[in-house]
């Protein structure tokens, strides 16, 4: 703090006095503000040659009729005693100024310099008053350079000189880590000397001074997420570096010790030059490259919310923005997100999941149109959930559809390590079940037969981790809860072999039968399905036989069923032999299988599923066309043909890469999960298609996804 302003006090003009800063000045009519001024009638030189040169000598002759206010008449190495009584006019004018006019010549500023050289160099070089305002004149030196910083050789001999002024300091300072600056090209020397403190004792660098070490690194250059969102790269470094280094990176001290060479402007003063016994490990390549990873890696992390703000530069706080934070910080944010949380917990309480309408969970999102949620949108908020411990069905990321107000979605609680990908396992678990959803509710209703079965088949036979589990049951939900559809099956359906055709074939019929009852709307699905899977609709009716004689007991039989004759019971219905191409044909019309009453379809209950929801039969029927997606433009349709030896679907991706030169994570996963790709094969699946076409990758990074356009191009040609 400056000490407290004095009044003006005319100087007496006897030896050379130096004024406190913040202590006014009286020079004949001029009073000089600031204090931080040799004046008086004799100073000797710190060299002893001759009079010290920022010494104001008041009875040297001062010309305030003729200044000298471009400074013409100065030499090189200027001395207040040596200058022409105009020049002495305009120089006390301009510290009568508050030392502060910009346009001044750079010889007045030079010429106070030499003074504050004087006062740190000599004076202070011994404990007293001296050593006490240092901070004061960094202060000062500082504030002089901001003005005046744009002359080359002031800004030179300046930041030397602050350097100089942060190890003298170094020793009396507390330990915490130096202030990281703006101006980073300054490295204070308090960082140089802790650092070397750390590699001389053996103790680990603390995550506040090794922030300081790569903010002020001369090779660690932080892209604009470090600086556009400074709070947020602060909170995740730090964070990031206590979990990898625990305590901190230890360094080790090397041969050469810290030393500080300073040349003085003042031509008064000789070379100083510092030395310490602590090592020099301000650059040393091992720790700058683990702090260069990890300045890599939290900015990368930050990319997507740092672009976010830049298209919307009030948007930070609101959910969009925070769903793109990394997880470490999305914990600290309050406002919106406490709201959703405080939603989230009320409707889960205590309970794994939760059935609810869709449209309460986008209440808390803005979107362009109310109701309907883009594609990187619902990819967002599945994340944002997920930093929660909330998980969502659907959820796009696994191929499911797009969130959408009029439908139903179940919150459930996710367990460690929750995918957000799809692997082969689960999405095949995710087509099969969505199948035998079609097939439990083909009748209208869904018997705890059937449901216990499907949670028994799938964690018995499905071979998923326990996350996986998590999110199937949580899927299962969602399909009885909504209006079960074969939408955007096609695609994955036609990844399957023969061999798994055939299994879903067997499950989907025991399912049918896992009540005991195979209704005519079910026999009816389960053709149409067959012929979705390209098996035999004639098939069904055996299969349904072999399910039906073998009973519950057999439902999770992976084996060869043997099939008995079937024995008249008190009731039900015997299954009817295959029927012709005329009798399947009245069956799907609702007309008896057999004229003995065998089975006969309850025609109301079939014109009624046909009245609802489009029924199955016309819900099936269209599969063929109305199961593959809304072309898109052209730019990201697929391929007709492969590029660069690549399945359709990877050259789909390609084609839809191709379009800009840098994807996020998030929207990089949300066009493979419509692909029904894992994100991480994705990316070594077209990086080892470009190394083999073109000799180059043509994706890097992580987050976000960096594309060659280049090779990207040539891969398509």
């Amino acid at each position: 703090m400056l000490p407290r302003r004095q009044p003006a006090r005319p100087v007496a003009a006897g030896s050379g006095l130096w004024v406190p800063p913040g202590v006014p000045a009286q020079i004949g009519s001029l009073t000089l503000p600031g204090g931080m001024l040799y004046i008086g009638k004799d100073l000797r030189s710190a060299n002893g040659q001759g009079v010290e040169p920022a010494l104001i000598n008041p009875r040297l002759p001062v010309d305030h009729r003729r200044p000298d206010w471009q400074g013409s008449t100065v030499g090189y190495w200027p001395s207040y005693h040596g200058i022409t009584a105009g020049a002495r006019a305009a120089y006390l004018t301009w510290l009568s100024g508050g030392r502060q006019e910009p346009n001044a010549p750079i010889s007045w500023v030079f010429l106070f310099f030499y003074g504050l050289e004087r006062r740190a160099l000599v004076e202070a070089a011994k404990p007293g008053p001296a050593r006490e305002e240092l901070p004061i004149i960094s202060a000062e030196v500082s504030r002089l350079l901001e003005l005046y910083g744009g002359n080359n050789s002031f800004r030179s001999y300046a930041t030397s000189f602050l350097g100089l002024l942060d190890l003298y300091q170094a020793d009396a300072e507390a330990g915490g880590a130096p202030e990281r600056r703006p101006e980073k090209w300054r490295i204070p020397m308090r960082l140089r000397t802790g650092l070397g403190e750390f590699a001389a004792t053996g103790l680990p660098v603390p995550a506040e001074w090794a922030l300081a070490w790569a903010h002020y690194h001369p090779e660690i250059y932080p892209r604009t997420p470090a600086t556009r969102c400074p709070a947020e790269f602060e909170a995740l470094f730090l964070r990031r570096y206590a979990a990898r280094h625990g305590a901190g990176l230890t360094i080790r001290a090397t041969k050469s010790s810290l030393r500080y060479d300073y040349y003085p402007a003042s031509a008064g003063i000789g070379q100083v030059q510092l030395s310490t016994n602590l090592p020099d490990v301000l650059t040393q390549a091992a720790p700058r490259a683990k702090l260069a990873a990890l300045v890599e890696e939290c900015t990368n992390s930050l990319d997507a919310y740092s672009r976010y703000l830049g298209r919307n530069p009030d948007g930070a706080g609101t959910l969009a923005a925070t769903a793109l934070l990394p997880p470490e910080l999305v914990a600290d944010a309050g406002g919106e997100l406490a709201r959703l949380a405080g939603f989230l917990e009320e409707r889960l309480g205590g309970q794994p999941a939760v059935l609810i309408d869709a449209a309460e969970l986008l209440a808390f999102w803005p979107t362009k149109t109310p109701g309907k949620v883009a594609k990187a949108d619902a990819v967002a908020i599945a994340q944002l959930l997920a930093t929660r411990g909330v998980g969502v069905e659907p959820d796009v990321r696994l191929g499911g559809p797009v969130l959408a107000a009029a439908s139903p979605a179940v919150l459930f609680r996710t367990a460690a390590h929750q995918p957000t990908a799809a692997s082969p396992e689960y999405a095949a678990a995710a087509v099969l079940l969505h199948l035998a959803a079609a097939v439990s509710i083909a009748d209208g209703e869904v018997s705890d037969a059937e449901t216990t079965h499907l949670a028994r088949h799938l964690e018995t036979a499905m071979h998923l981790s326990h996350p996986e589990r998590v999110r199937l049951q949580a899927h299962l939900r969602w399909l009885l809860a909504g209006q079960v559809k074969l939408t955007g099956l096609t695609k994955r359906l036609a990844l399957l072999d023969d061999a798994q055709r055939e299994a879903i074939g067997d499950f989907l019929t025991t399912v049918a039968a896992a009540d005991g009852h195979v209704s005519p709307s079910e026999i009816t699905t389960l053709t149409r399905i067959f012929k979705l899977l390209g098996l035999d609709p004639a098939s069904v009716y055996s299969r349904v036989h072999a399910a039906t004689v073998g009973g519950p007991a057999n439902i999770g039989a992976t084996a060869p069923v043997t099939v008995r004759p079937a024995t008249p019971g008190p009731s039900g219905y015997s299954i009817p032999p295959p029927p012709s191409t005329e009798s399947e044909s009245a069956a799907v019309a609702g007309e008896s299988l057999a004229p003995q009453g065998v089975v006969r379809l309850d025609q109301a209950a079939v014109a009624a599923k046909l009245a609802e929801t489009a029924a199955v039969s016309a819900l099936l029927g269209s599969i063929f066309t109305d199961d593959e997606p809304t072309p898109e433009p052209a730019a990201k349709q697929a391929p007709a043909a492969s590029i660069a030896g690549l399945d359709v679907a990877h050259s789909a991706l390609l084609s839809a890469l191709a379009g800009r030169g840098s994807w996020s994570r998030a929207e990089f996963e949300a066009e493979c999960s419509i692909l029904g790709l894992l994100p991480d094969g994705a990316l070594d699946t077209l990086n080892e298609a470009a190394y083999d076409t073109v000799g180059d990758p043509v994706t890097a990074g992580e987050d976000p996804i960096t594309i060659d356009l280049d090779v990207a191009q040539e891969m398509q040609a």
